[in-house]
């Protein structure tokens, strides 16, 4: 019996010599951040000849080793220089540039036509920025 228990003792203290430690520290994740370049961006007033139209292509530029998930935001003024507001949304039912695959980018569109004075405003519309969201 003394030698079932100075086994088993043997066995425990090879066991626990025999484990590596693991004080290192958990690595971090340093996120770039999410770049753009706007390619194209236009906006024309309703006129007796045109319709309103606003359209845009923003690409979104992903650098780090892994892929992202989030979503773009896209900033807007609307007004001339007395009375001007500045909007930042996120294109609504927009399912584009959720994922941006590792080293790569996405380019999100977005065009709008209608002849309804009330879908733009009688204002100008300017780009201002664009960001992006990580989840």
């Amino acid at each position: 019996m003394k030698n079932l228990k100075f086994l088993f003792l043997l066995i425990s203290f090879s066991l626990l010599v025999s484990c590596p430690k693991d004080d290192s520290p958990l690595e971090e994740i340093a996120v770039k951040p999410i770049t753009y370049n706007l390619l194209y961006f236009n906006f024309v007033q309703q006129t007796d000849t045109n319709e309103d139209s606003l359209s845009y292509e923003i690409e979104y530029i992903n650098s780090n080793d892994f892929e992202v998930k989030g979503f773009p935001k896209v900033t807007l003024t609307v007004g001339d220089t007395d009375d001007t507001s500045t909007v930042t949304f996120t294109p609504s039912g927009n399912t584009q540039c959720r994922t941006i695959d590792a080293n790569s980018s996405c380019i999100l569109t977005y065009s709008a036509v209608d002849d309804n004075p009330g879908l733009f405003p009688a204002n100008p519309i300017k780009f201002i920025n664009a960001s992006y969201y990580i989840e």
